[in-house]
């Protein structure tokens, strides 16, 4: 049922104090901190990645092509990183500024909920534990919800503005974008979108084409999308998904059964499940259209999403307190400090890739093993020297990663982040909670 009565003022009202909600303290939350997956103890690594390329995008003024430590990155479309690169360019390198686009974007879904499906549905997304961390997040996935409710919510107003609304879906999050058309298939809407979406894609097919075709569609989508190569846990799909949605936000796990009894548009759940079905990749933050989608459809009472939030808040469930950083981070913040004209070796990625957003004169990583333990993909990584197992000291974007049991085998003018017990007795430069960094032994 739509609400009628919903005044330009009263809208503009909610959506303040949603994202005063949303956004306090955030600046204090440092990158990728935390962990999206209870269970798996899974930290949101992506925020790093899309972080350091919307950095690198705004300092470089290179709009259109994203970059990850130097070579090119078709992980995901141009949205995932132009808000964030336009908002650090405007308001400088920070976590607000970075997190700005999916804060406004979570304030957003939250008003239109209310606006649309009342005061019970804004109220359970508020109070969904992933829902909060994500909008505090430098990640695309409050974005995409945002862009896609609205797409529903515009399907039977305006074609446009549904068509609009599904295009930068897509821009955001691929393929994840398309989710509505599943059940809203419209030509007029899909032309539409399919006139936001191409510009982008058309470019870097004759710009970049060899290295877009081959990691935005055949890796990124159909072998990690469809196929997956590999998983995280042993789990099954069923049983991965419904651990995770217990743990997280039992209330709305709960409520599945009552919002497709109660609900004509019943279809946008079963559309939003088939989805984990479909992605051969298990993420937790698939979990998130689920949510939204039970939450708009169950019509609950307001008591209900009230003591929600209000119980999770007392309990500390949501909370706006930092959570924990990455393992490493305090003696990465005393190197930087240092500004050093080293590069810095990472060994293994326990910084989440925290390291590439610092502005260090170069980050690189080294892995334990060789290139036949790599999983394989269609880009050569190996044979562009992008990962090696020595070093040339050849200039980036090569040699980007290292494959040794030994890092201290090789003597390139650098830095190294390691664990203490790892050192093998060299004097560190920094010292912290069990990392140390020091120099890299000269030969």
């Amino acid at each position: 049922m739509v609400r009628q009565g919903r005044s330009v003022r009263a809208q503009v009202l909610v959506f303040c104090g949603a994202l005063a909600y949303l956004g306090l303290g955030v600046d204090m939350v440092t990158l990728a901190s935390g962990f999206v997956d209870p269970v798996g103890k899974v930290r949101p690594q992506d925020e790093a990645l899309y972080s350091s390329i919307s950095i690198g995008m705004a300092e470089r003024g290179e709009w259109l092509t994203p970059r990850f430590l130097g070579r090119l990155a078709f992980v995901k479309p141009l949205g995932a990183y132009l808000p964030a690169a336009f908002s650090v360019k405007a308001f400088g390198i920070s976590n607000w500024s970075l997190r700005l686009p999916s804060l406004l974007c979570g304030a957003a879904l939250l008003t239109l909920l209310w606006s649309w499906k009342g005061w019970g549905a804004m109220l359970l997304v508020a109070a969904n534990p992933l829902f909060f961390t994500l909008a505090r997040r430098n990640m695309t996935d409050v974005p995409l919800a945002f862009f896609v409710v609205l797409a529903i919510y515009l399907w039977k107003r305006s074609d446009q503005g549904a068509g609009l609304s599904l295009g930068v879906a897509v821009l955001i999050k691929s393929v994840a974008g398309l989710t509505p058309l599943l059940f809203m298939w419209r030509f007029r809407i899909a032309m539409i979108a399919a006139a936001l979406i191409a510009p982008w894609h058309l470019y870097q097919l004759a710009v970049n084409g060899e290295w877009y075709w081959k990691e935005h569609i055949l890796d990124e989508h159909l072998a990690w999308g469809l196929a997956t190569p590999e998983n995280t846990t042993a789990e099954s799909h069923p049983m991965f998904y419904l651990t995770r949605a217990w743990a997280i936000d039992p209330l709305l796990l709960l409520l599945i059964p009552l919002a497709i009894f109660r609900s004509k548009e019943r279809w946008w759940i079963f559309v939003s499940i088939a989805m984990l079905a479909l992605f051969g990749y298990r993420n937790v933050t698939y979990l998130l259209p689920v949510f939204v989608a039970c939450a708009a459809l169950a019509d609950a009472p307001v008591w209900l999403g009230a003591v929600a939030l209000a119980a999770r808040l007392a309990l500390g469930v949501i909370s706006h307190a930092p959570p924990e950083p990455v393992p490493p981070l305090a003696a990465l913040e005393r190197y930087r400090s240092l500004n050093r004209p080293n590069g810095l070796i990472v060994v293994g990625v326990e910084d989440e890739f925290v390291a590439t957003t610092m502005g260090l004169p170069r980050v690189q990583y080294a892995l334990p093993g060789d290139a036949r333990t790599l999983v394989k993909t269609n880009i050569d990584f190996v044979g562009r020297g992008i990962i090696a197992s020595t070093f040339t000291n050849a200039p980036a974007p090569k040699e980007t990663v290292i494959l040794t049991k030994d890092i201290f085998q090789f003597a390139p003018p650098r830095d190294v982040l390691t664990r203490a017990e790892h050192a093998g007795g060299r004097k560190p430069i920094v010292q912290s909670g069990g990392w140390v960094i020091v120099q890299g032994a000269d030969r």
